[in-house]
């Protein structure tokens, strides 16, 4: 019997992306979530998530990342690698939304600002000056 659920708890390792022979792709990710009683054990659910999904995992979580996830809640069993049987929880079909990054975010990468054919109306650019690029349009040039 399957029903949906929703976690947040933290990745335990980096997310690995498999890719199958009908070109559909799965991310198994696992997440250790606390217990109120803070000398419990972490309890490790195993996230599902395919194709695009998944592709986003691969491309944007990490190690140590705190996200929120939804889907439906199943059980699989499996045999330990000493032959005795074991049970673990997965949510499958996730939706999933990242509360905090492990990875710090990098600052806005500066250019040097060196035009390539300079128009008399600009003002002189003196060599060095970092300056982020932007598009900004002309006024006449907004559509509406």
């Amino acid at each position: 019997m399957a029903f949906q659920g929703s976690l947040t708890g933290n990745l335990g390792r980096e997310p690995e992306i498999k890719y199958f022979e009908s070109g559909k792709c799965k991310v198994e990710l696992t997440v250790a979530i606390k217990q109120r009683d803070k000398d419990a054990p972490a309890f490790w659910v195993q996230v599902d998530m395919w194709n695009k999904q998944a592709e986003f995992a691969q491309n944007y979580l990490h190690k140590g990342d705190t996200i929120f996830a939804q889907g439906t809640v199943t059980e699989e069993s499996f045999t330990r690698r000493n032959g005795e049987a074991g049970h673990k929880v997965v949510l499958v079909f996730a939706q999933v939304e990242i509360i905090k990054s492990a990875q710090p975010k990098e600052p806005a990468k500066t250019t040097e600002f060196v035009p390539t054919n300079p128009q008399p109306t600009q003002p002189p650019v003196t060599q060095g000056v970092k300056v982020i690029e932007t598009l900004v349009p002309e006024v006449d040039e907004i559509p509406f």
